[in-house]
């Protein structure tokens, strides 16, 4: 009974979200949201034929986590762009959902796009020599992430990925590869307005054509494209393609567990093992206040930089993970 009332409790409180932003956005009528659309997407054309002759790429990435923003954003980029896209890169955590990783291969062979799907269990080093990132390692030696240790898992289980692909592919600040990220404004409320469409940083340019486009958008687009939806983004409202727990909320894993048993099995194993190892907190919790005061007082000026550094990184591979955080208080 308790654990049904938990998932009452997730699912009315994002109903309520989503009564508001219904009650925010009302929706035009059909043809008005054609018109409405056609120009957004022209706009996201512009966007991503002004960076290719800004930066001269020397290759171009769309990125499919599993999530229908990312798998509109690459269906429309494959469609504009054609063979001028390189490939789909998918980066495997090692912590999510099966049916996802599953659904991004069928979706890739279905258009026939180039899937490039990097494990973060197959990590390397820059010399090649073998370097595994195992998400049970990291909580076994850092505890879970919590908010507060986003910052952490986004550099082991998805930048050090984004490193390898750029070596692999030897792209340098002069030829740098162009990442097609499907993150919108609108997705977070905590970082609304942060999103540049064009955001160069090194060797990596960072490309966001459907920044401006709403979640009603992408809807139509899949519709008019007859593009299969994920179940898992349907069941859970997020891909499910990483389960690092750092935004998760209360009685998320209760959810996880209705759909997808043999997932949340899993992670409560890791929880079992994690709170041997000496961490006082679970997968769905932050570390305790004094805890995080202590590692906060070890770090260094360095470190901080660092993290400030990162943050500019994760907002287009991360962009939703906050608002479910939001959605759960």
């Amino acid at each position: 009974m308790k654990k049904h009332s938990s998932r009452g409790g997730i699912n009315e409180r994002r109903r309520r979200a989503l009564a508001r932003l219904i009650a925010n956005n009302p929706a035009p009528d059909k043809r008005q949201q054609n018109v409405i659309l056609k120009n957004k997407l022209d706009q996201a054309r512009s966007i991503l034929e002004t960076a290719i002759e800004t930066h001269s790429p020397k290759h171009i990435f769309g990125l499919f986590s599993g999530g229908h923003d990312s798998c509109t954003v690459t269906h429309f980029v494959a469609s504009a762009l054609g063979d001028r896209m390189d490939g789909v890169v998918h980066i495997n955590t090692g912590i999510g959902i099966p049916q996802t990783r599953q659904y991004v291969r069928e979706t890739c062979q279905h258009y026939g796009w180039n899937l490039l799907e990097y494990k973060a269990t197959e990590n390397t080093k820059a010399d090649g020599s073998p370097d595994p990132i195992i998400y049970e390692n990291l909580c076994l030696r850092f505890g879970f992430p919590g908010a507060f240790g986003h910052g952490l898992m986004y550099n082991r289980l998805k930048e050090r990925q984004l490193n390898r692909l750029a070596r692999d592919y030897q792209v340098t600040p002069k030829q740098p590869m162009m990442l097609i990220s499907g993150c919108r404004r609108e997705e977070s409320t905590r970082r609304m307005g942060t999103v540049n469409e064009i955001d160069p940083q090194g060797r990596i340019v960072w490309v966001a054509p459907f920044a401006d486009m709403t979640a009603v958008d992408c809807g139509e687009y899949m519709e008019s494209h007859d593009i299969k939806r994920n179940s898992v983004k349907d069941l859970l409202h997020m891909s499910g393609e990483c389960l690092c727990g750092a935004f998760a909320h209360k009685g998320e894993l209760d959810e996880i567990e209705l759909w997808f048993p043999e997932v949340a099995e899993h992670i409560k194993g890791i929880e079992q093992k994690v709170r041997k190892a000496g961490f006082p907190w679970g997968w769905e919790e932050p570390p305790p206040q004094w805890w995080s005061a202590r590692k906060s007082a070890q770090k260094s000026g360095q470190q901080d930089a660092f993290e400030k550094e990162a943050e500019e990184e994760i907002e287009y591979l991360c962009m939703s993970c906050p608002s479910r955080l939001e959605e759960g208080e």
